[in-house]
């Protein structure tokens, strides 16, 4: 099984480290990156390819909802965890209607662990779903090519009435 790629967006080595030792704890075998700026965090995501971004809510050049938009414009599906030393309700609900999959306060650093299990079952599903609607788009695209170019007359019934009909 691969590595779990994780980016962190942290200003400070230290907090990143405390990050790292819960996660280790709750038993990911996992890599990180760290970064503390835009750009930084751009070529990560080109270059790392995590599977999982845990930011810091708080920094000086480049905050969490800077890192969260960015994040939802370039790779929507990867899961995204806010961390922060001090939040209240208001900042809570602006991160999860902005994209967040959860948030951790650094104080209850243990509930980290439990987070990404929820945020990575949650992305794993996400993803499901957005192969089913590809395989689907494909499917669908196929039965009306196939239907469009039929050699025979095709018309489709529902009820009695008629809902669609091939040039022919």
């Amino acid at each position: 099984m691969e590595r779990l790629r994780i980016l962190i967006n942290e200003d400070l080595p230290s907090d990143a480290e405390l990050l790292e030792y819960e996660i280790r704890r709750g038993g990911f075998d996992f890599v990180t990156s760290r970064v503390e700026n835009r750009e930084g965090f751009l070529e990560a995501l080109e270059q790392f390819r995590p599977d999982l971004i845990i930011s810091d809510y708080h920094l000086p050049c480049f905050d969490g909802m800077q890192a969260l938009t960015l994040a939802r414009e370039h790779s929507p599906l990867i899961p995204f965890i806010i961390v922060t030393g001090a939040m209240n309700e208001e900042i809570a609900v602006e991160c999860m209607k902005a994209g967040a999959d959860d948030y951790v306060l650094k104080e209850h650093l243990k509930r980290l662990v439990p987070a990404i299990s929820v945020a990575l079952a949650n992305s794993h599903d996400r993803r499901q779903k957005v192969l089913a609607e590809e395989r689907l788009m494909s499917s669908e695209k196929k039965f009306r090519t196939i239907f469009e170019n039929a050699n025979d007359a095709i018309v489709l019934l529902e009820d009695g009435l008629f809902i669609d009909c091939n040039p022919m």
